[in-house]
């Protein structure tokens, strides 16, 4: 009786067990990229968020100083408009 068809049976299914452990490796492999890449993607959205959060701050925070500028040359401005109405008035009735 021949063992021949055994023999190659065997090394089959060796085959198959050595691709089987292989793939196996590859997918815990590529499962821990994934995990690495989540991480990632999960970092940089937080980034991301931080930085429109601070991009909007320091926004608001150039408005504001803007704004308080512009309020502070408007009241600099009517003071000394005030204080040239209130010299001219005060010249033209000592002239008189």
């Amino acid at each position: 009786m021949s063992t021949t068809w055994l023999r190659e049976l065997e090394e089959k299914v060796q085959e198959a067990a050595d691709r089987l452990r292989h793939q196996r490796a590859e997918n815990a492999r590529l499962e821990a990229r994934i995990a690495e890449l989540d991480d990632r993607v999960q970092e940089l959205e937080s980034q991301l968020a931080q930085t429109d959060d601070s991009g909007e701050a320091a926004w608001t925070q150039e408005r504001e100083e803007i704004r308080g500028r512009v309020e502070k040359l408007a009241q600099h401005l009517g003071d000394l408009l005030s204080d040239d109405g209130a010299e001219t008035d005060g010249e033209g009735q000592a002239d008189d």
